[in-house]
């Protein structure tokens, strides 16, 4: 799942907004690009750029009626914003509907040239549309979006909750079958040609402030090998005591801090064994291994068998926390497996038990092996008085 910040106004916006909006905006600083406000004035140059844009929104908006686009589009009461390539080719834009005495604005249409899509000019439109519906005293932008459009409005601001008082909306708009009706607040202090900068600035505000307040910025000396300490109890791993490394105190990291988030992965480990255990247990096939073997009942099983394990067994070394690690509890639960198979014969129902469970646990095991490794979960890292 992306990353989203839920801005001012309800905008549900991931990390690509400010670049897209910045991409266009680039292209229309360097006049690739122009915004212009489209009436039917029965001017031949904006008839025709009009029967451009009806032609896109015929094109990307298939299940509308042709003759209502038409209707819209030509309408003297619709205005259009249409985005102008290369000064005369119409590649997008929003047909809509202002109501000035109740301060708010429909959106009809809205459409890119398929091709250009990614461009950005979708986020770029919206964000000059708003700058100049701005302007026109328009609080409030209503539209029906489908489920194909719910989302590029949610990042455009838009949200379904709607806060204008019905009174406001109500009578003057059209109900359209299967279309979710969503609301956009113009915020009057916002400048939205240049939100792109804006949000770029904060950014960066913010970052110089995070670096007033922390030492990320700071690099300390690399720890030299001869004075790596050997903590563990056989010696084979050297460990380095995390106070001895320059950096770390001053970061303001404890040994308390650690040993809590050590406890939480040790209650997530223990709970994700415990689960497996569960799962083995009320599984078909898993009476033959739920308690240890009866020597009276199989005499000879511990001559062959030296290194006998069960589920009963295994959920009792985890509850005393001697599983250190998840490779040792996958350990023992396999062991049960192939004890099963080395004393039994393979036309045995033993056997076939053994083989069943273990197709049905090996997926619970693989899970568990990818999840981050629990390094030494019964031992606890003593406070030392490093210099």
């Amino acid at each position: 799942m992306s990353q989203q910040f839920v801005g001012i106004n309800g905008e549900q916006t991931g990390l690509g907004f400010t670049n897209r909006d910045q991409g266009a905006k680039v292209e229309e600083d360097q006049g690739l690009i122009d915004f212009k406000i489209i009436t039917n004035n029965g001017n031949h140059d904006r008839m025709k750029m009009l029967i451009d844009l009806k032609n896109i929104f015929a094109r990307q908006l298939p299940k509308m009626p042709k003759e209502y686009i038409v209707r819209l589009v030509f309408d003297r009461n619709h205005e259009s914003m249409c985005i102008i390539k290369d000064d005369t080719k119409v590649i997008g834009g929003i047909c809509y509907r202002k109501y000035p005495t109740q301060r708010f604005a429909e959106i009809a249409f809205l459409a890119i040239t398929a091709n250009l899509q990614v461009k950005g000019y979708g986020t770029r439109l919206m964000n000059k549309f708003k700058e100049h519906i701005q302007k026109q005293d328009v609080e409030y932008l209503l539209t029906y979006a489908d489920n194909y459009a719910i989302g590029y409005f949610r990042k455009q601001g838009f949200y379904q909750e709607i806060k204008m008082h019905p009174d406001k909306w109500k009578g003057f708009i059209k109900d359209y079958d299967g279309g979710t009706l969503m609301e956009c607040y113009v915020h009057p202090n916002i400048d939205y040609g240049n939100i792109s900068d804006l949000i770029r600035e904060q950014k960066q505000l913010m970052i110089d402030i995070i670096k007033k307040l922390t030492l990320n910025d700071r690099v300390y000396p690399a720890i030299e090998k001869q004075n790596y300490k050997v903590e563990t109890s056989n010696g084979d791993r050297p460990t380095v005591k995390p106070e001895s490394v320059q950096g770390i105190m001053e970061s303001g990291w404890t040994i308390e801090d650690y040993n809590e988030l050590k406890k939480q992965k040790e209650k997530t480990f223990m709970i994700s064994c415990q689960q497996i255990i569960d799962t083995m247990r009320k599984h078909k096939s898993a009476w033959p291994f739920l308690e240890p073997v009866n020597k009276d009942d199989v005499p000879d099983y511990y001559d062959v068998i030296t290194d006998p394990i069960d589920i009963k067994s295994i959920e009792k070394k985890l509850q005393n926390n001697q599983y250190t690690s998840k490779d040792l509890f996958i350990k023992d639960v396999k062991r049960i497996f192939t004890n099963c198979r080395n004393y039994n014969q393979p036309d045995t129902i033993y056997f076939k038990c053994a083989n069943e469970l273990e197709r049905t646990i090996d997926d619970y095991l693989k899970k568990l092996k990818d999840e981050s490794q629990i390094p030494g979960v019964s031992k606890k890292i003593k406070k030392t008085n490093n210099k």
